[in-house]
């Protein structure tokens, strides 16, 4: 057995190995592995949480904003932070509208926070308070409503990603570069923001213009609707092209809701593609003086004609207004002869009768961006079983399905001195308000479809066709000229056509030196009236009525210049104080308006569209406070101000 004085050695060997390694261990961790356990210990208490970009603006071509991004807050209480809770709780209340006991019974929990959503405005004067962390809730408004809302789209429940319409479209330009911070974990394991520590700052989303005029698309929104219902029709659209840059100016579709019987707005101009009926027939006319086929005039046959395509079997081509005797090619334009255009068919080669409606965009996409949008459909030649019967159908608008969107282009076309221009929804791409231009729409030509000259002859076709005794004299204004052509194509259920029509007209305006074409389709009218001249060519008429007389109309108004109404200046209003918050696209500057300085409209209790829509046809920009009824202005309602001065416009949601 050891003695006393051996085992107390050997313990003082053990121990004073033991204190060395836990000195080397010590010294390795805190000094040779000191920044490898710090990063570790970092990493783990701490994390990183996306901070949202703005979203950017979409704006109608003059800069009235349409989808506007706002910033909106949730108040975050970190208790512990806080000095004196009491007098948190008073701000609290104060600041954000809340019930003490409200905020009592919230601040009982172990982390307690107000949803709101609150404004900027709002929560400003609480971030001066230790402990209290706003924080930014993404927000997406429509200033103006329902106008444009197919088309505009909408965002997923988080407001970040678009799921719909441009919002969708355009979501890569819209988005931006959402930013990083870092959080830190506290004792309770809560994680807590650490101000100045922003990893990656956001970036801003650009801001879009569109090609759309609001008011002109206020105005065919409602004309659409009112003649959809007066008709007692299944829906309809509207295109209103710009025919010199391919832009669309104004878009409306609606369709009866199958569910509820009720008209939606839809996105069908862009993607349904349907029979287009007579209105194809100046495109076979244009392919006839293309491809210089015999033009001799063809006998009317009294508005029947059996067609044989094989055997004994004969299709039966019938015309709503009969003649015997002989039409031209010009003629079967002004009447619409489907015996006559028929015959004038059958004088091409089907390849080369396709290949003039292909030119002019037919069973292509349209390339717009829009998701969802289609081809038409325009079948190969080899693939019909029968092209006798094939080149008649595409002769009176049949076999083919196009877009109301290709079918305004193709009337563009032929306006344009024979020139196919790629249609376009967007006119300019922005750095936000104020910021470098990224992109300007120009005209795109696409192609050469006819020459100059076959283009001022089919227009003189489509001259015949709205004069007198042609189908489409009802879109006649009484003081500028409307040229174009009528359809009315039987509607089909499975493959078999039913006594059921679509009734359309394609209209260019003015018809001696052309701006636009305005393309209208009823779809499957039921109040007596079935034919384009008599259902959509009104329609023509009554949208370019109510163009022609806005104090800011995209079209040439000068022959009217004295009977267009001025705009009337409502009285005083009340004078109002607050913040403001800019988010309105900038206007022309005042060098774009007259001089002389003028009074402030009274807009108040106006919808935020009507309101907006007033203050810029007055020549003032805008600055746009909250949603919902206009309920104060500054400066107010009736104060002398410099054309372009910013008008800030408070809206209440509470009034609407």
């Amino acid at each position: 057995m050891a003695k006393p004085a051996a085992r107390i050695a050997f313990l003082q060997v053990v121990l004073g190995l033991a204190a060395v390694a836990v000195v080397g261990r010590a010294f390795t961790l805190q000094v040779v592995q000191h920044r490898a356990w710090t990063a570790r210990a970092e990493e783990r208490d701490r994390r990183s949480r996306p901070l949202p970009a703005h979203r950017g603006t979409i704006y109608d071509r003059d800069g009235v904003p349409l989808a506007v991004s706002q910033e909106t807050y949730r108040l975050v209480v970190i208790k512990n932070r806080i000095r004196d809770a009491e007098a948190a709780r008073r701000a609290i209340s104060a600041e954000l509208g809340i019930a003490p006991e409200v905020v009592a019974r919230r601040w009982r929990a172990d982390h307690p926070y107000f949803h709101g959503p609150f404004t900027a405005e709002q929560v400003h004067p609480l971030r001066a308070i230790r402990g209290l962390q706003p924080q930014p809730i993404p927000d997406r408004r429509y200033p103006l409503g329902s106008l444009a809302r197919p088309w505009l789209g909408s965002l997923d429940e988080e407001r970040t990603r678009g799921v719909q319409g441009l919002e969708l479209g355009l979501d890569t330009l819209l988005a931006g570069r959402p930013g990083t911070t870092s959080l830190v974990m506290d004792g309770t394991g809560r994680l807590l923001d650490i101000p100045g520590t922003m990893i990656r700052p956001p970036e801003s989303g650009k801001d879009v213009l569109l090609t759309l005029h609001a008011d002109l698309q206020g105005i065919v929104e409602g004309a659409l609707r009112q003649a959809v219902q007066a008709q007692q029709a299944q829906g309809g659209d509207v295109v209103i092209l710009d025919i010199k840059s391919g832009e669309l100016l104004a878009l409306a579709s609606v369709r009866v809701d199958p569910a509820t019987g009720r008209l939606r707005p839809t996105s069908s101009a862009l993607v349904e593609p349907y029979e287009p009926g007579s209105t194809a027939k100046i495109f076979t006319a244009a392919a006839m003086l293309r491809l210089g086929a015999d033009t001799s005039s063809v006998a009317g046959e009294n508005g029947l004609w059996y067609l044989e395509y094989g055997g004994p079997k004969a299709r039966e081509i019938r015309d709503v207004h009969k003649e015997a005797g002989l039409l031209s090619l010009a003629t079967a334009i002004k009447y619409s002869s489907n015996v006559a255009l028929s015959k004038f068919a059958l004088r091409l080669r089907a390849d080369s009768q396709f290949a003039v409606l292909r030119d002019f965009g037919f069973g292509a996409y349209p390339a717009l961006g829009f998701p969802g949008e289609a081809p038409g459909q325009l079948p190969l030649p080899v693939t019909r079983p029968n092209l006798i019967l094939t080149q008649t159908s595409w002769a009176q608008g049949y076999e083919m399905l196009t877009l109301a969107v290709q079918v305004a282009a193709g009337y563009a076309a032929i306006a344009n001195g024979g020139t196919l221009l790629a249609p376009a929804l967007v006119r300019e791409v922005r750095d936000g308000p104020g910021g470098a231009v990224r992109y300007r729409h120009t005209p795109q030509p696409l192609r050469q479809v006819v020459s100059p000259a076959i283009a001022r002859e089919l227009m003189d076709y489509l001259r015949l066709a709205t004069d007198s005794g042609g189908t489409g004299g009802k879109a006649q204004l009484d003081r500028f000229t409307v040229i174009g052509k009528t359809g009315t194509a039987k509607h089909a259920v499975n493959g078999i056509y039913t006594n059921l029509y679509r009734t359309s007209f394609a209209g260019v305006f003015p018809g001696d030196a052309p701006q636009v074409v305005i393309y209208v389709m009823i779809d499957r009218p039921n109040a007596g009236a079935i034919y384009g001249g008599t259902v959509s060519a009104p329609v023509v008429r009554t949208i370019l009525q109510q163009a022609l007389a806005l104090p800011n109309s995209p079209l040439d108004r000068t022959r009217l210049a004295a009977t267009t109404p001025t705009l009337r200046v409502p009285a005083r209003g009340e004078p109002l104080r607050g913040p403001v918050r800019r988010v309105a696209f900038p206007l022309a500057g005042p060098a774009a308006h007259d001089a002389s300085r003028r009074a402030v409209p009274n807009v108040v209790g106006y919808t935020m569209r009507d309101g907006i829509h007033q203050l810029l046809r007055a020549g003032l920009q805008v600055r746009l406070i909250g949603s919902g009824r206009i309920a104060r202005l500054e400066p107010a309602p009736g104060d002398s101000v410099a054309p372009g001065t910013i008008i800030t416009v408070h809206a209440d949601a509470a009034s609407r």
